[in-house]
């Protein structure tokens, strides 16, 4: 009985988080939140708290599908920058279709609520910062394996794949960019390997 009140939560998170996802937390209402988890919002608040409580909770849980979905193709990938390669395809090329929308989750959240709700704007700001953490230890593991150069700190790889990353989700939702999306790939990667000025240089 435990392990199936589990499932039943985890899969009402996970029908929550797409559609606050495609929709944000203020143009979803309650009745869009009954229909698409099928509760009554006596059971939404029994069970989560209220809007809020369940909207946290999805943020969470997309941000831990992301790094899933990271780890999924670093275990499949013979290097690290190539399992990175891999999923950024995945998302933009392969999956496309199947996301509520092509603005990372994370990013829609930073601008939603960046005047409005200082609670779940400063969740999303600590869920992206904790997310940057992940992504630099990835990075970390990559320069040690000399995979990268190590002029560059993990650090500023780790920026420098999140802004490359958000501005290609965004560019490729374009219509009639498609035949694009590889080769902007590619060359997102190919630009990264060959990295040797910090940023910070730049205004030395």
């Amino acid at each position: 009985m435990v392990n199936k009140v589990k499932f039943e939560r985890e899969n009402v998170i996970r029908l929550a988080s797409q559609l606050f996802w495609e929709k944000g937390f203020h143009a979803t209402s309650t009745r869009d939140l009954q229909d698409a988890i099928n509760m009554r919002p006596g059971s939404i608040y029994s069970a989560f708290g209220s809007k809020e409580g369940l909207y946290c909770e999805s943020l969470k849980d997309y941000t831990l599908d992301m790094k899933n979905q990271i780890e999924g193709f670093l275990s499949t990938s013979d290097s690290i920058v190539g399992g990175l390669h891999a999923f950024v395809e995945n998302v933009l090329i392969k999956t496309k279709a199947c996301s509520p929308s092509a603005i990372c989750m994370l990013v829609k959240a930073n601008s939603e609520f960046a005047d409005k709700d200082s609670h779940l704007y400063e969740l999303s700001v600590d869920l992206a910062a904790k997310f940057e953490g992940y992504l630099t230890a990835i990075f970390e593991q990559a320069i040690e394996h000399n995979e990268l150069s190590d002029k560059l700190s993990a650090i500023e790889y780790a920026r420098f794949f999140q802004v490359h990353f958000t501005g290609l989700r965004g560019y490729v939702n374009r219509p009639g960019v498609e035949p694009l999306a590889q080769p902007m790939i590619n060359q997102m990667f190919t630009v990264m390997k060959n990295l040797s000025i910090s940023p910070a240089q730049f205004f030395e």
